[in-house]
């Protein structure tokens, strides 16, 4: 009990820390659910936000608690990797049963990734047991490395025996999610593109084109900064600068790639959505692919800080007829 008693604490923070790290990843996992299930349902939400749970909790088990005194720690502890695949005989031998739970909760603590990768991610089996290893390999390195040199000495061991008894933890949980596969067969995905797209789905296109936008914007304002610099002398001011250019990257994203994409930005098409809810050809099409660019604008512009309360009420407005519409004004055009 004193050995199942030590994971109480890691648990405890992995539960603190799952709120705010769920928090964090919500757009990320919305837009995996809308690109593998092309819809969001409730247990594919909490099967989600589980997962990330487990992760937390294993990154604590493992990772955590450090050693308090660092300094006194380091100069009395110097771990040596164990790179010998056949030590956990000498370790049964002398341990016994605390040898033996050592091991099970190795192979344990993998089995729910094994059978996330199974039955959630549709993975294979060699997949599985390559990400199975790569993880167990990454935890062991930050083990060795003191979370790759955060804490100023290694504090637990690199043990080898752990990467063979995590992987087949991940391939028992493989083992697993097959069987519950060939029980509860899963539901296709449906792969096609939604031309109506709901709110939710909207914004996290939107998100992901704003961060691809950001991306992009950044080297280009440097470009600019330093192209001024070197022939005119002149250092125009970076955040001024910013806004600018990223509307002008934006107009790239959400004007020109939709355009030629049959309506599908980066984001949209991760998402599998179309921004155009409606055939248009011409004139029309342009108008409405400006339209929404300018609400879009709008929209950039308040996030920045830019505009104050009177384009809040606009957005606030907008955000009003799609309550009652369940569509844009520009989706109308």
């Amino acid at each position: 009990m004193a050995f199942l008693g030590d994971f109480t604490e890691p648990f405890i923070l992995a539960v603190a820390i799952w709120p705010f790290a769920s928090a964090v990843l919500t757009l990320p996992v919305l837009a995996m659910l809308y690109h593998r299930e092309n819809r969001i349902r409730l247990t594919s939400v909490a099967v989600s936000y589980g997962c990330v749970l487990y992760l937390l909790a294993l990154g604590c088990f493992t990772l955590y608690p450090m050693p308090q005194d660092a300094a006194a720690y380091c100069a009395t502890h110097h771990l040596a990797p164990q790179l010998d695949p056949l030590r956990f005989i000498g370790d049964i031998r002398t341990d016994g049963v605390t040898a033996l739970l050592q091991i099970g909760m190795n192979i344990v603590f993998f089995v729910p990734l094994g059978f996330i990768l199974g039955r959630f991610l549709r993975a294979g089996l060699a997949r599985t047991a390559l990400m199975g290893f790569a993880v167990s390999l990454l935890i062991e390195t930050a083990q060795l490395t003191g979370i790759f040199h955060l804490y100023p000495c290694s504090y637990r061991l690199f043990d080898v025996d752990d990467l063979i008894w995590n992987t087949s933890g991940a391939l028992l949980g493989y083992a697993v999610a097959a069987l519950a596969n060939h029980a509860l067969p899963r539901r296709d995905i449906d792969e096609g593109i939604v031309t109506e797209p709901g709110f939710v789905r909207r914004c996290v296109a939107f998100c992901i084109d704003c961060v691809i936008t950001g991306i992009i914007s950044v080297p280009c304002t440097a470009i600019v900064y330093l192209v001024g610099i070197q022939f005119t002398g002149f250092r125009p001011l970076t955040f001024a600068m910013g806004v600018p250019m990223f509307l002008i990257c934006l107009a790239v994203t959400e004007l020109w790639i939709p355009w030629v994409r049959g309506g599908r930005t980066l984001g949209a098409g991760f998402v599998r959505m179309s921004v155009e809810t409606r055939p248009r050809r011409g004139a029309r099409r342009a108008v409405f692919y400006l339209v929404r660019f300018a609400v879009l604008c709008l929209a950039v512009c308040w996030m920045t800080g830019n505009g104050g309360g009177v384009l809040g009420v606009v957005l606030l407005g907008l955000g009003v007829f799609w309550l009652v519409e369940h569509r844009m004004p520009y989706d109308f055009i």
